[in-house]
């Protein structure tokens, strides 16, 4: 056996150490190099500021969207007890979809009927006839919107809220009556509308189309500096429609001859209203 000494040892802890010294050198330079070289790749200074991006933007980014109507509170959208589905304004806009029924109808899953009266939803294949929607739950930023009557959910141009006041839609898929209670049996949908720091001020839009179709819309919308944020819209929309319709069922010299003349006229007004302050919130509409 040998038995190293200390004044050996400490030599030889010295040795070792010059040559690791030696080694790490290279890395020590180049480590130093590229942290010089990093600002002059031109990529801007950070701001305190987030970057504000949309809902589409958010998943392409890896980023997880937060939902709400689930569980009645805000969790991620990959920890939600249910299928959730969201379409956002931005959806909307690049679409084009201009009833809340042809928003419904781009969602894998749902499909609409018109019979130039009311829309209908359908889920998953079920649609029964004569079933005004009262299998569906229709909530506006989270509060009941079916009627008491028939329990109808308003989709169509029945709608009480235009479509470019939607922030976002929320579809939660299956049965969440045990949350929900009544009509929540195919499924909940919840429209988010946007808030008065989405306006910052005032717009207007005006569309034509076919049929003498002419829609008109005023919003305005302020957050101010107490906190206080409100916002207010109207719309209205008069179409003539069709002037002859035939349907071959009716073609009687009793019924007209199978001929709906002037029978396919359309037109809704409606107007909506939220203001905010702290955690009170009113909202209302028409």
């Amino acid at each position: 056996m040998h038995i190293w000494h200390m004044p050996q040892l400490g030599k030889i802890c010295s040795v070792l150490a010059c040559i690791t010294l030696i080694l790490l050198c290279p890395v020590l330079v180049v480590a130093q190099t590229e942290s010089k070289e990093a600002p002059a790749t031109g990529d801007p200074t950070p701001t305190s500021e987030p970057i504000q991006v949309s809902g589409e933007e958010a998943m392409l980014l890896g980023e997880i969207p937060i939902v709400f109507s689930a569980a009645k509170y805000e969790q991620k959208i990959n920890e939600a007890p249910a299928s959730v589905t969201l379409i956002t304004a931005e959806q909307i806009r690049k679409y084009g979809y201009r009833t809340f029924a042809q928003v419904l109808q781009s969602i894998p899953g749902l499909f609409t009927t018109y019979d130039r009266n009311y829309d209908y939803l359908g889920v998953r294949g079920f649609s029964r006839p004569g079933d005004y929607n009262s299998r569906v739950l229709l909530l506006i930023d989270g509060h009941r919107l079916n009627d008491a009557v028939y329990d109808q959910a308003p989709i169509g141009t029945d709608s009480p809220i235009d479509v470019d006041l939607i922030e976002r839609v929320e579809i939660v898929r299956g049965p969440s009556s045990s949350l929900y209670g009544t009509n929540a049996f195919f499924g909940v949908i919840n429209v988010i509308t946007k808030r008065g720091r989405d306006i910052k001020g005032a717009e207007g839009s005006w569309e034509n189309s076919s049929y003498t179709s002419n829609k008109g819309r005023l919003t305005y919308g302020q957050k101010l500096s107490n906190g206080l944020e409100f916002i207010m819209s109207g719309s209205y929309y008069y179409s003539v429609g069709q002037q002859n319709l035939f349907y071959q069922e009716f073609n009687t010299p009793d019924q007209n001859n199978g001929i709906a003349h002037r029978m396919d006229q359309d037109t809704f007004h409606n107007f909506f209203a939220k203001a905010s302050y702290g955690d009170f919130t009113f909202q209302g509409g028409m």
